[in-house]
């Protein structure tokens, strides 16, 4: 990533301008200029950009920008002349996201390195980025891990909105289109002081762009094609203002239509592994002087075949298809999808105002609700019955309410800036047919307070935050059917410390200390059945305490003209941690046999080190590498943890040309990815009792190491006057047979083999723009 740094001063006196901006329209981010007289806009990916510097009482100045490679980017020094005209008042807002607020490690994916992950899911796009994985059930079902931690531990902000979805399965992965973000930034390591109880791994924004401001319509088309499962991918945007007509009202319409067929591993199709997913959106904002209102809804509606493999009938049937080198059905291609599979649904609607304060502070008030529906079919049973044989529905309400403080200057030159906040949340789940969770009614609440002071080269910042949550699950008794209840209070405090140091103009050190907290969920507590997508029964434990987590964590950055990278170094100590256990005996049920799981608390540790690196060779050949070291333990039982992501390395080495011929912006690039043995994993061991194999640690050992080569080509064309961005990729080109340790059907069969996928990006606009 790109750093692009300058200074801005005033054309009259010389001098620097506090408070002015450099704002990039394309990516709607911008900086504002520090106390030495600098911005610094970072994580930029190479492309061409158009940047706005202001100042409230001087005449802007718009330059174009190239950014070609990944390196320290200084612009000339920008002269602002000033503008004597007489101006009525004006509201100047900078949109920042949420996460560059905040002293954490982090870091995020937009414009080109974004668009080279469409089509994919939110888990898939976010590997990119160093110290994220993916745990996965089968090829289609994906959700994202932040160093070794996932699930209810990290939460994601869609539009601003903590996603409520029945997200406690490793196999339920998050109901986001990821066409919507124009950003995807991640915070690595405990964020809860800003964003709330649970976020004890990282939280994940999902950041829309910008509404528009000019009037006209503008829009944009997707196109995403590939090979293995014949995937294609269709997704389209309209978005527009009515300018002086009706001056601060814009409006935006959005969808997505997926389908896929069964996947190939190198040598056999994996039956029933069909996808379809259909996602639409609307949003409409309006501003009017210091107030604005804005309110978005959308629906994500997905289909999910299962891996039929990963069924079997009995308990012999389950050691074979386990010891098994390929699954024993091995059909043709299809896009059949058929029985056992999960339907999800996941509707949202936010209304959110803003107001700001005469005094410049921003107060924020957003409202959400979402219900999400989610049904797990089985094969067709003997009786005839279509029902699922799971049913859950998830309504969830949230109200957050935060203001944000105007900069304070002090004597010395430094500033004041932060936040207080307070988040509610309200939770129902209804369900029918089998049993696996209760109904249950939840009530949480949160207040918060963040404060950061900077001047010169160092930044401190402060945290404290107050949480109480309420959960009621609700039963019948055996044989007689009554009714009861039973209901669990938790509350907790935390705060956290942080600092950053610039210690050079190239070289910067930040550093954090926080803690956080997780009450258990529902699942945790009462499960106690056959969970269908995962093809496993879990056993809750109802005498769970809330896990406490201690984090800390480093990062050194450098940013020079050939060579920049950063190294980031973390320690997470959980107490209490929460994880499902693999059980010694599977449970044996009328339908089957099944891996058994049980939820089970130890305390735990996990450390690590992400490292990435760029290299510039030529001006334009750049060499990358991103490499991530992951070591987990449980220290109650003085053994490993299961599902612990192997350590990683991918490198790869990329061409740039701004122009060859008619297109522009043309790389190639060619990746290899190295995923180690996860030797640090509980031994698998056997044994005969009763007649039966008891298994013990887990019930396979961990699949051996792989390296998966990648390549991509990319460019842009000019079709009339619009920009058609074309990107051509190829995963697994080797046809590399191989099984990751994350996935939960690495039971029974291999990964994907090779694809090649076609993206095709057209921004265009409609009648006349002004």
């Amino acid at each position: 990533m790109a750093v692009l740094k300058g200074r801005i001063v005033g054309k009259d006196s010389r001098e620097p301008l506090p408070g002015s901006t450099a704002y990039i329209r394309e990516l709607g981010t911008g900086a504002v200029l520090d106390t030495s007289g600098y911005f610094r806009l970072t994580n930029l990916c190479p492309g061409k950009y158009t940047v706005d510097y202001q100042f409230v009482g001087y005449k802007t100045v718009t330059l174009p920008v190239v950014i070609t490679r990944d390196t320290l980017i200084t612009v000339p020094v920008i002269q602002l002349a000033p503008d004597n005209q007489m101006l009525q008042e004006v509201v100047v807002t900078e949109h920042r996201s949420e996460a560059q607020q905040l002293l954490q490690t982090q870091s995020s994916l937009s414009g080109a390195a974004l668009d080279q992950t469409r089509g994919q899911s939110l888990g898939e796009s976010l590997k990119t980025i160093t110290g994220l994985y993916s745990i996965q059930t089968g090829p289609t079902v994906s959700k994202p891990v932040i160093h070794g931690l996932y699930s209810n531990r990290i939460i994601i902000l869609n539009n601003g909105i903590r996603q409520e979805d029945q997200q406690w399965g490793t196999e339920h992965a998050p109901q986001v289109d990821q066409f919507l973000a124009s950003r995807l930034t991640v915070i690595k390591g405990a964020a809860s002081i800003r964003y709330g109880s649970d976020a004890i791994g990282g939280v994940i924004l999902v950041e829309p762009k910008e509404m528009p401001t000019q009037s006209g319509v503008r829009g944009e088309a997707n196109l995403v094609g590939a090979t293995n499962g014949r995937m294609g991918v269709a997704s389209g945007m309209l978005q527009g203002a009515f300018g002086k007509t009706l001056p601060g009202l814009s409006w935006r319409l959005q969808g997505t239509l997926k389908r896929s067929g069964f996947v190939r591993t190198p040598t056999y199709f994996l039956a029933n592994t069909s996808y379809h997913e259909t996602n639409y959106s609307g949003d409409i904002h309006y501003q009017l002087n210091k107030w604005g209102i804005e309110a978005f809804y959308s629906q994500f509606d997905t289909k999910i075949g299962l891996f039929t493999g990963a069924q079997v009938g009995s308990l012999d049937d389950l050691y074979a298809a386990i010891s098994r080198p390929e699954p024993l059905s091995q059909p043709g291609f299809s896009y059949a999808l058929d029985r056992p599979y999960q339907a999800v649904r996941h509707n949202l609607l936010k209304i959110r105002t803003d107001y700001h304060t005469a005094k410049g502070g921003i107060l924020t008030a957003t409202v959400a609700r979402q219900q999400n529906t989610r049904q797990e079919y089985d094969f067709l049973s003997f009786s005839g019955l279509t029902n699922p044989e799971l049913s859950l529905k998830l309504v969830t309400h949230t109200t957050d309410l935060v203001w944000e403080h105007r900069d304070i200057k002090t004597p010395v030159g430094g500033h004041w800036s932060g936040s207080v906040g307070f988040n509610g949340i309200t939770q129902g789940n209804v369900r029918q047919y089998l049993f696996l969770i209760p109904n249950f009614r939840s009530y949480g609440a949160g207040l918060f307070a963040i404060e950061r002071y900077a001047s010169g080269r160092v930044t401190l910042e402060a945290g404290l935050r107050y949480d109480y949550r309420w959960l009621r699950a609700y039963f019948l008794r055996d044989g007689t059917n009554q009714p009861y209840n039973t209901t669990h209070n938790w509350q907790n405090a935390n705060g956290s410390l942080g600092a950053a140091y610039q210690l050079r103009p190239d070289l910067s050190l930040t550093a954090n200390l926080s803690t956080a907290w997780r009450a258990p969920n529902v699942a945790d507590l009462y499960s106690n059945g056959l969970h269908q997508s995962a093809v496993a029964y879990e056993i809750g434990n109802p005498g769970l305490k809330p896990e406490q987590a201690y984090n800390s964590n480093a990062v050194l950055a450098y940013s020079g003209h050939r060579l920049s990278g950063e190294v980031g170094f973390y320690n997470n100590l959980i107490n209490n941690y929460i994880y499902l256990k693999p059980d010694s005996v599977p449970i044996i049920r009328q339908r089957g046999a099944f891996p058994a799981y049980t939820y089970t608390q130890v305390r735990a540790t996990f450390r690590g080190i992400d490292a990435t690196l760029n290299y510039k060779i030529t001006p334009h050949l750049t060499l990358a590498t991103k490499n991530s070291l992951l070591f987990a333990y449980n220290q109650t039982e003085q053994n490993y943890l299961v599902f612990i992501p192997p350590n990683r390395s991918d490198n790869s080495l990329r061409y740039d040309l701004s122009q060859w011929g008619t297109l522009s912006d043309v790389y190639m690039s060619v990746s290899g990815l190295y995923v180690a043995r996860q030797n640090r994993a509980p031994a698998v061991t056997t044994r005969q009792q009763d007649g039966q194999v008891i298994f013990t640690g887990d019930f396979a050992p961990p699949p051996p190491a792989y390296f998966l080569l990648g390549a991509e080509v990319g460019f842009t064309a000019r079709i009339g006057a619009h920009p058609l961005s074309v990107i051509l990729s190829g995963t697994n080109l080797a046809n590399t047979a191989y099984r990751d340790y994350l996935n939960r059907f690495r039971y029974y069969a291999d990964e994907p083999g090779r694809s090649l996928i076609l993206k095709l990006r057209l921004p265009f606009s409609v009648g006349k723009q002004t």
